[in-house]
């Protein structure tokens, strides 16, 4: 079976909850939709390159309280599965680097979920770190449960035994009342689905700062691309990402 690239590309003002993350909002000093069109154009090439599908997402079906829930379609609705075997989840503020090696090829396997490295989990020992990532429906779990399995959601992997895992606990994100994030951690906590950790290179944050290396995705993660636009454009453009 083959694989499968997909992104949700839905603006925030088509539901009820458009303020609920305002991470990647358009906005008079932002283009949003011109900077997903681009992430998407990266991950069409990517695609392409090692003969994957890529899938776009541009209405909403889910439609609950804003469009970052929508990812969750891809355990809710069998007929993705009747197609693919795996099936990687981008945001749309993700860029594929032209020389970036075919994840499904480096993490190969059925049963896990695939995600990211990602520290802020791992090494939060402060009082600060701990309540920025231990909170909400995450407490019915314990503290060690959460930073052990603790992932950034921006890139990961499903395969089909991982999706029929977590599908119960996902299935219930409207009764949970907690962030899409929250949900998915506890959804991969209590389904006890194994995760493979994948190199946070295919999720990496601030590449264009000077002394990085060299990454295979670019995340432009959070409030940072707003002042910092000029500086993620230039390094896209010498990554030959148009």
């Amino acid at each position: 079976m083959k694989k499968c690239i997909v992104q949700f590309w839905i603006q925030a003002d088509q539901y009820s909850e458009p303020d609920y993350n305002a991470l990647l909002k358009k906005s008079e000093e932002f283009d949003a939709d011109e900077f997903a069109d681009r992430s998407a154009r990266s991950f069409e090439a990517y695609a392409e390159k090692y003969n994957h599908d890529f899938v776009r997402i541009t209405e909403k079906k889910l439609n609950y309280k804003h469009p970052t829930f929508e990812r969750f379609d891809l355990w809710l609705d069998n007929s993705w599965w009747e197609k693919y075997d795996e099936i990687m989840y981008v945001d749309s503020d993700v860029f594929a680097m032209p020389d970036a090696p075919d994840i499904f090829a480096e993490y190969r396997g059925p049963n896990t979920l695939k995600v990211c490295e990602h520290q802020g989990f791992q090494k939060a020992e402060t009082k600060e770190q701990i309540d920025y990532l231990y909170h909400g429906i995450l407490e019915e779990c314990s503290l060690d449960q959460v930073k052990q399995c603790g992932f950034q959601a921006g890139v990961f992997i499903i395969t089909k035994e991982a999706k029929d895992l977590m599908k119960p606990y996902i299935a219930k994100y409207k009764d949970l009342n907690d962030h899409d994030g929250n949900i998915l951690l506890w959804a991969t906590i209590k389904s006890g689905v194994p995760l493979t950790r994948m190199t946070e290179l295919f999720n990496y944050k601030n590449a264009h700062f000077i002394g990085r290396p060299p990454v295979h995705f670019f995340h432009a993660a959070g409030h940072k691309k707003l002042t910092n636009y000029n500086r993620i454009n230039s390094f896209l453009d010498r990554h030959g990402i148009k």
